[in-house]
């Protein structure tokens, strides 16, 4: 469904496609290795190994894999929105569909050799358990690393790989938002008493010689037209703050707490805490990609209908209707606070029209 969603986007080029789907399978394979590994642990009593050799290596292998696989896609997707924003004037960036999957593929083979050390640190090793209450001896397996390389694998990769990702792409979607927010008033807002008064002079001409509809329409249908670019703007600059904390909010302390445990001794219940917490984040990040990227439009939708429902319920929150009329520059609408028998209906444009051919005839003569 996401594959067949992302590719039926019209709005979104051949490479942000690409490395959507790319994104997609990383963060399943992501997170069938952490639930497998994981779900382990939690199923048996006792620390061994129960899957057998190949999955010592490949897990831990697959793991490292996955999670890079994913941070690079999400890099290549904020380099495509970048370019798209901030040089949408000056170039044009649009890769050819050869470029983009040679791309992808790429990204998964410089991914695969970096993971490529794991499956040489692990090792599979045979242990024998003694049972001081039943004396028995029972015959295991375990899946142990040497500490040293795992260090040094760790603390390269974090340096070389990961922090540079993180930098890169806080850079990037935070240079979008400032454009964003610098631009988020059209022009003629920022000089609002000068574009005001050039409006009231063209609206007033209109009128006298085209017979049209009345000022006041045509000024607050201006108006809300100002107020939908500058609300698309700030709805914009809020989903690039989102993304940004998302990311680093669920990847940033899964690497550090990796590579604090390689280099610290770490001992007790709270360390199991922490650990399985910050799995939870990475996890959580790959299940909140799909509704971040690729169905954005129905996440927001169904935000606001919970949020509303929220509101409604709770009586926490107030619609903003109430205040419409205030962000409009027009606070009091006179026509609701007069009585009945003050209140006059509008003219219709037909009988406008003829107020005004009756006023030229007699000016005629």
């Amino acid at each position: 469904m996401l594959v067949v969603n992302a590719m039926r986007n019209k709005q979104c080029k051949f490479l942000q496609k690409t490395f959507i789907i790319s994104l997609a399978i990383a963060d399943m394979f992501t997170i069938c290795m952490f639930a497998i590994n994981h779900l382990r642990i939690l199923r048996n009593e006792l620390m061994v190994w129960t899957l057998g050799p190949f999955m010592c290596v490949f897990i831990p292998t697959g793991q490292v894999l996955g999670t890079t696989a994913s941070s690079v896609a999400l890099l290549a997707i904020a380099l495509d929105r970048y370019q798209n924003v901030v040089y949408a004037l000056s170039k044009r960036w649009n890769p050819s569909p050869r470029i983009c999957i040679s791309m992808a593929v790429g990204v998964y083979v410089l991914c695969s050799a970096l993971a490529y050390p794991m499956a040489t640190i692990f090792d599979y090793q045979p242990i024998k358990i003694y049972f001081v209450d039943k004396k028995t001896v029972e015959d295991a397996f375990m899946c142990v690393a040497t500490k040293e390389k795992l260090t040094i694998y760790y603390c390269c990769i974090a340096a070389l790989i990961f922090m540079p990702i993180l930098t890169i792409f806080v850079w990037f979607y935070y240079n979008i938002a400032t454009l964003v927010w610098k631009h988020r008033k059209p022009l003629h807002m920022r000089f609002k008493k000068k574009h005001q008064r050039e409006d009231e002079s063209t609206t007033t001409t209109k009128c006298s010689n085209t017979n049209s509809v009345p000022t006041v329409t045509m000024a607050h249908t201006l108006q809300k037209k100002k107020n939908l670019q500058v609300e698309r703007k700030l709805r914009t600059f809020r989903i690039v703050v989102v993304l940004m904390i998302t990311f680093v909010i669920c990847r940033f302390p899964y690497w550090y707490y990796y590579v604090m445990r390689t280099i610290c001794k770490l001992a007790g219940n709270f360390v199991w805490s922490i650990h399985y917490t910050f799995i939870s984040l990475t996890m959580l990040n790959c299940a909140l990609n799909p509704l971040l990227y690729t169905f954005l439009n129905q996440t927001i939708n169904a935000f606001k209908t919970v949020n509303d429902f929220m509101c409604k319920i709770c009586c926490c929150c107030f619609s903003n209707a109430d205040f419409e009329d205030f962000e409009k520059e027009n606070p009091f609408a006179r026509e609701n606070y007069q009585p009945e028998f003050q209140r006059v209906g509008k003219p219709n444009n037909d009988q406008f029209n003829k107020r005004c051919d009756k006023n030229n005839r007699t000016e005629k003569y």
